[in-house]
């Protein structure tokens, strides 16, 4: 499946330099939500979903996607104000977490059945709900373990392989690099990739873009 990644023009540049991508601590997420879509006006739920999201920060981290390189929001959000790149990556579906958008929190009530699904699939199940207004995202998410615990704030890295393969590179409507600065790269690199700029669309409000192959 293939899935995009926002970045500032520097990490993607270094990304594709080093051939990984920087996983998210749990902890650093944006939303403050994130771990949190069941109610916790339970005192026990509440104190129960901190301390395991605690653990769960020390051994999981997450690498976020979208499914579509075309909302303008993403690109002013996440890729330096349309300056960045995009990152497209080919990952198999079942690698992926597809999020539900909702408009409400789950019920309390049904904490005590969550406490049934066990590790990773219970840290999926915490990671695979947000409030609708993050809709617009369309994000899927790849579940990354640490290969020890991480008891600090250090950074965390996945390199590239056969399950996160880089494949197209997008440029930013505002971005200042050529297309032939990012294909040098690429080509040392010996990365099989494709070189596209994105502009406005002149039917809509989406980001269309002009493919340029390496």
């Amino acid at each position: 499946m293939r899935v995009y990644h926002f970045l500032k023009e520097k990490y993607a540049l270094e990304a594709l330099q080093k051939q990984h991508l920087k996983v998210a601590r749990l902890n650093a997420l944006n939303d403050p939500y994130e771990y949190f879509h069941m109610e916790t006006d339970n005192y026990l739920a509440r104190v129960t979903l901190q301390e395991r999201k605690k653990r769960a920060n020390r051994e999981y981290g997450i690498l976020c996607f979208s499914a579509s390189y075309s909302s303008p929001v993403q690109w002013a959000h996440y890729a330096e104000s349309h300056a960045g790149i995009c990152l497209g990556f080919d990952i198999p579906e079942s690698s992926l977490l597809k999020i539900q958008y909702t408009e409400e929190r789950t019920p309390g009530s049904e904490f005590k059945n969550s406490l049934d699904i066990k590790g990773l699939e219970f840290i999926k199940h915490m990671l695979s709900k947000k409030h609708a207004h993050w809709k617009y995202e369309e994000e899927h998410r790849m579940i990354v373990r640490f290969p020890e615990k991480i008891m600090d704030d250090r950074l965390m890295f996945e390199p590239f392989s056969e399950t996160l393969q880089v494949s197209e590179v997008l440029l930013g409507a505002r971005s200042k690099l050529s297309n032939k600065e990012v294909k040098s790269l690429i080509r040392s690199k010996e990365l099989e990739i494709t070189v596209s700029r994105v502009t406005l669309s002149e039917r809509s409000y989406n980001m269309s873009k002009v493919s340029a192959s390496v």
